[in-house]
């Protein structure tokens, strides 16, 4: 069960008080309670000496600084700010971390309902109705929990009203609802054990997500694929006792304002054992996060369908499991891609770049989209150049580099830019075939020569950038408010990017 973000009630009650401070707000109540608490927090917090509160425990507002206490049996939570005067982009990632602070000190009260105060918008740089989209999307994410195999699966889901909303706000509330449970949606996905997400049961929620938003759902089977002459992708799949899909959802704009559409293109590699190029045992754990990259496309197709844009978009999403059996692929094979392209298999390991080398040939021929934009959990080079924070962006577009940059800052979801240099191709040269699916370590740089790979199946003069979230798909320490398992990354850039295409 989802929770649940509301304006103000005119009862003017509360179970709980979740209040971001900063430290000019808890230097003011020491001297006298300031217009902050007067007028938004002043009827929750009756005959209650905020100021004594604050100096038991020494809170100054501090960021990372958090202050609890119960008063007439009403739970309250101050969490520090700071002084607010970063980057705006740096501020909002600062209250996010201190909101998820904050919810997770009140899951342990079980209130049902939160009166939520936060500081006006101005130090993060955002007109209110954004501001207010982005805050609730953050609550949704906090609330985030993966029960379904624990005996107890009680979920905390309390109402949280914004203090000092109006029903100007719903809209906001609104957007930002739809965008935090869809990725809430992907996230369970993404955490579900492999031996209960195949590609058929991948396939299925899509033809749900499909049914239920008014998306066009479109599967094809393995032989399909193969007929198609995707011996790239089919490589892959042969080798599982469940077939490989390749499922695309449309989303067709009533009155697109551009006649081509925006492609969406996601890695769903529901298990990786590396196939005959097995992984060692403790490298294999977490491989049920490696179709993290569908799971984005879905979630983002599943609130493009419901924020209605005006541009068309296409999620395609190729799903497999890499397994070493019999029917799978050898190293030294090569496969033959849907543009033609022979591929040496020198890595059955580096199936990721297989199975999207296909998916993106496909969405070119049929859809002619203006622009692509694939995600994959694909190197674990990308995980070791940025770590847990940041995904890794590759294109060739500086424009677009530029704005997924942006767009990364905005939405709390980091991407940040390797150089896509020709001095990196003969990494990927074969004395076979055309080109082989693994990089040379005499050049290093995996993840860059993994975007060069992709790159040879993107057809000249089209726009296309790749991004790897290796590192941010799951289980990122330090950031309060995303919790043990999957994060969702890249979903919020998607999104964010269709919406910004529009208003171009």
């Amino acid at each position: 069960m989802s929770i649940s973000v509301s304006i103000e009630s005119s009862k003017k009650t509360a179970g709980a008080v979740l209040a971001a401070v900063t430290i000019s707000d808890v230097s003011s109540s020491l001297r006298s309670l300031p217009d902050f608490f007067a007028s938004a927090l002043a009827p929750y917090i009756k005959g209650i000496d905020v100021a004594a509160v604050f100096k038991a425990v020494n809170f100054t507002g501090k960021v990372g600084q958090s202050c609890a206490h119960v008063a007439n049996g009403i739970p309250l939570v101050f969490v520090g700010l700071g002084d607010l005067d970063k980057k705006a982009v740096e501020n909002m990632e600062t209250l996010r971390r201190a909101l998820g602070t904050g919810y997770n000190y009140l899951k342990a009260t079980d209130a049902k309902e939160i009166m939520l105060c936060v500081p006006e918008p101005k130090p993060f740089d955002l007109a209110r109705e954004v501001y207010v989209e982005q805050v609730t999307t953050l609550l949704h994410i906090a609330s985030y929990q993966y029960v379904e195999f624990k005996k107890d699966k009680k979920t905390w889901s309390p109402k949280i009203s914004f203090v000092g909303s109006d029903k100007k706000n719903l809209p906001s509330i609104e957007n930002g609802t739809i965008i935090g449970e869809a990725m809430n949606m992907a996230r369970t996905l993404s955490d579900t054990p492999p031996n209960h997400m195949y590609p058929q049961i991948m396939a299925d929620k899509a033809k749900q997500i499909a049914k239920k938003y008014g998306l066009t759902y479109t599967v094809i089977s393995q032989e399909e694929a193969r007929e198609m002459g995707m011996g790239c992708f089919y490589s892959v799949a042969k080798g599982s006792e469940h077939e490989g899909k390749i499922v695309v959802l449309e989303y067709k704009a009533a009155n697109a304002a551009k006649k081509q559409p925006i492609a969406l293109v996601g890695k769903g590699v529901c298990f990786d054992t590396g196939g005959i190029s097995l992984k060692p045992s403790n490298y294999m754990t977490g491989m049920k996060y490696d179709m993290s990259g569908a799971a984005a496309v879905f979630a983002s197709m599943q609130i493009i369908a419901q924020l209605k844009p005006n541009v068309s978009v296409i999620g395609v999403t190729p799903l497999v499991e890499n397994m070493p059996s019999g029917h799978a692929s050898k190293q030294d094979d090569v496969v033959i891609a849907m543009n033609g392209i022979n591929v040496e298999i020198e890595n059955t390991d580096a199936e990721g770049r297989l199975i999207l080398s296909d998916a993106l040939c496909h969405v070119q021929k049929k859809y002619d989209p203006a622009v692509i934009i694939d995600i994959a959990t694909l190197t674990g080079s990308c995980a070791a150049t940025f770590g847990p924070f940041f995904a890794g962006l590759m294109t060739r577009d500086e424009d677009l580099a530029k704005e997924l940059t942006e767009i990364g800052f905005f939405v709390g979801d980091k991407v940040w830019p390797l150089p896509l240099s020709d001095e990196y191709k003969p990494a990927i040269e074969s004395s076979v075939a055309d080109i082989s699916n693994s990089g040379s370590q005499t050049y290093k740089a995996g993840a860059i020569t993994a975007a060069l790979f992709l790159e040879h199946f993107i057809e000249k003069g089209r726009r296309w950038a790749h991004l790897d979230i290796a590192g941010t798909d799951s289980k990122i320490p330090g950031t309060t408010y995303l919790g043990k398992g999957a994060t969702g990354t890249g979903i919020r850039v998607l999104v964010e990017f269709v919406r910004r295409f529009v208003a171009k």
